[in-house]
């Protein structure tokens, strides 16, 4: 989406300024009171520091404000296309997504990446790093893959269950390529992107009654989450909820849902953490990877959702980084943090392991 497509009204934009006096205070206190650090907090005071930003950019901020100040994904794509000098190759999918290559679009293995973000914040330059790592740690161990990302139409300009569909259509479009073998291809996503991961697995299993089937010759090679956002309630479980280590909070949920949903009721499509256990049994894929931070608020949600996959599936394996944050391998990045987290190298490998 690009700036001229986000209309907001006049009392949204006179808005922008005060929250942006907002973010810098927390900035700055975050800067001042960051240099004594517990466990519970980032690892660095450049990481303590940008998730201080980003907590309170999507409390102040709604949805559609933060797209008016933000790069699209296209936009964040080309750029990154012509600062290393690659070809830009895009797709334009069905309902009206659109689909970006990194890597060789001919090569034997595909990873499809929905991006998250709520629903509602584009792609950046983290998803892009992470993307290009990934192709390039591959190549480096003797596989040939490439990553698909797409773009989706983000909320609240299109509601549920539009994203799925777009989704869907991205799968179907790598699955039609000639002499494409299912196994060769991975299902990727985090937050937001993760619960479309979800969605296209159920929606290949149990046809959503609005979206045309996906039928699959086979089973996919793998699907992976970072920290799937699978349970959109607006309330957290009774729990201690400490953010400090984050880079959301509880707060986001009810907007950030709501702008996503529209009018339309939650179903196990929208939040696989309450569909019943044997819903999963009939997903069309060989093994599931799941990850999550140490310090995210979502933790408890994600660890219960993976034990409720694994009772259903079967092949699930959970994996938790020590001290990592909501996303750490695309928004460590994005923070130009450039450590490599632990879910980062678990993801790696497991690709390497099981790309053919």
């Amino acid at each position: 989406m690009s700036l001229t497509q986000v209309k907001l009204t006049l009392r949204e934009k006179l808005d922008i300024l005060p929250a942006v006096a907002s973010i810098i205070v927390a900035a700055v206190y975050a800067l001042l009171t960051g240099l004594w650090r517990t466990e519970r907090q980032a690892k660095s005071l450049l990481l303590h520091f940008g998730y201080a930003i980003m907590r309170k950019s999507t409390q102040r901020l709604s949805p559609s404000q933060m797209q008016f100040i933000l790069p699209g994904s296209t936009t964040i794509y080309n750029r990154f296309v012509k600062k290393v000098g690659y070809k830009p190759e895009s797709v334009e999918l069905s309902h009206g997504a659109t689909g970006h290559w990194i890597g060789d679009p001919n090569a034997t293995n595909v990873v499809i990446w929905y991006h998250g973000g709520g629903f509602g914040l584009p792609s950046n330059r983290g998803y892009i790093n992470f993307y290009a790592q990934l192709v390039r740690h591959l190549e480096a161990a003797g596989k040939s893959v490439a990553v698909f990302s797409l773009t989706y139409t983000l909320a609240p300009n299109a509601t549920y269950p539009t994203q799925l569909k777009q989704a869907v259509s991205c799968a179907r479009y790598i699955l039609a390529q000639p002499n494409r073998d299912p196994a060769t291809v991975f299902l990727g996503g985090d937050s937001a992107g993760g619960n479309l991961v979800c969605g296209v697995l159920s929606h290949a299993a149990h046809p959503h009654p609005q979206i045309e089937p996906l039928p699959i010759d086979g089973k996919l090679g793998g699907a992976v989450m970072i920290a799937p956002w699978t349970l959109l309630d607006t309330e957290f479980p009774d729990q201690e909820i400490y953010s400090g280590g984050d880079l959301i909070t509880p707060q986001v949920a009810a907007p950030w849902a709501t702008a996503f949903l529209g009018r339309a009721p939650r179903d196990n499509y929208t939040d696989l953490f309450h569909a019943p256990t044997e819903w999963f049994e009939t997903f069309p894929v060989q093994t599931v990877l799941i990850t999550g931070g140490g310090n995210e608020i979502m933790l408890p949600i994600i660890l219960e959702f993976s034990k409720k996959f694994k009772d259903g599936f079967g092949n699930v394996e959970m994996f938790v980084g020590h001290r990592e944050c909501h996303v750490a391998p695309v928004y460590n990045s994005m923070l130009h943090d450039n450590t490599e987290t632990e879910q980062g190298k678990k993801i790696k490998s497991w690709l390497v392991e099981l790309a053919h």
